[in-house]
């Protein structure tokens, strides 16, 4: 078996064009190799590029139309957003026009026409994109009220703030017709810049659509003589419950798991109560709400609930 041609320098381990390739000298059965992927028409990639959307993003931004730039789920997954497993498959890639160009039309691509101006763009590494407060509006369609709320913690979070809730606010008034805008509308008041995870998000805004209570987020405990015992996630500190979401690397790991064993007997021994919570229990809000509300009336609480439609 004859020996495989390298690429020029110049060709490794980045996404081109085969008419470039075909420019510089590159023969058409090389650029059929088996090391090459072909993620879109046109497009040759030295390396893994299939489950990495930023390479993808980068292959594909070498047949963009000028202007165009990555929307929707793509310009969410470019900024670390925290989507929903769903819309993280890839591709395909979401990329957007200004009207009144032409939507892209392409394999692997979702073309979208957007009213937009300059200033709801961003860039990441070369890479074009709406900026988070535009993106979260456009995901609005796409999300559940719960997801839409996560997404949005993570945009305003107060130690690393990607966007405000000011900002969120005015993308909402910009474009007063459009798909999503009723749950965006819905979502915006539910935000709360302490959040700190995107499960901590979701069990927050099931409690507050139920009508209980809305726990406050993130709080420090202290026992009486002012020693620190917790960070608590959801806290309802007139009634002593601290609510805790629990993913699966409390249990994976040995030594967290001793430390959250510890955490609990500690804040307990001070008349604290600690409800914990899985993703099974957000999967089944109906009883994890029926549960919180026992604690709750258990331990002082007599108001009437009244869910939110």
């Amino acid at each position: 078996m004859a020996a495989r041609i390298p690429l020029p320098d110049e060709f490794a381990g980045r996404p081109f064009a085969v008419s470039e390739a075909l420019a510089d000298g590159i023969g058409r059965s090389r650029l059929a190799g088996p090391d090459l992927q072909r993620p879109f028409w046109g497009i040759r990639v030295s390396g893994a590029a299939d489950d990495d959307v930023e390479a993808l993003c980068r292959a594909l931004s070498l047949r963009m139309p000028p202007g165009a730039f990555f929307t929707h789920a793509t310009a969410a997954q470019l900024m670390r957003l925290p989507l929903p497993r769903r819309l993280e498959l890839m591709p395909p890639l979401h990329v957007g026009v200004a009207v009144p160009a032409r939507a892209m039309d392409a394999r692997g691509v979702v073309g979208h026409r957007l009213r937009v101006t300059p200033a709801e763009l961003a860039a990441w590494g070369g890479l074009r994109h709406t900026g988070p407060a535009r993106t979260w509006l456009d995901l609005a369609s796409a999300l559940s009220l719960v997801e839409l709320v996560a997404v949005g913690d993570h945009i305003v979070h107060r130690a690393h703030p990607l966007a405000t809730v000011q900002q969120l606010t005015d993308a909402l008034g910009r474009y007063p017709s459009r798909r999503g805008l009723v749950r965006a509308r819905v979502a915006l008041p539910l935000l709360r810049i302490g959040a700190e995870s995107p499960r901590e998000s979701a069990l927050r805004v099931i409690i507050v659509l139920a009508g209980l209570p809305e726990p406050e987020c993130n709080v420090n405990i202290f026992d009486s003589d002012g020693r620190f015992l917790a960070r608590g996630d959801l806290v309802y500190p007139e009634f002593r419950l601290v609510l805790e979401y629990q993913g699966d690397h409390h249990r994976t790991d040995r030594a967290q798991w001793r430390r959250d064993i510890r955490r609990v007997q500690s804040v307990e021994d001070n008349d604290w109560q600690m409800l914990q919570f899985t993703d099974d229990d957000l999967r089944n809000p109906a009883e994890l709400v029926a549960r919180i509300e026992r604690r709750l009336r258990a331990r002082g609480w007599a108001g009437t609930r009244h869910p939110r439609r």
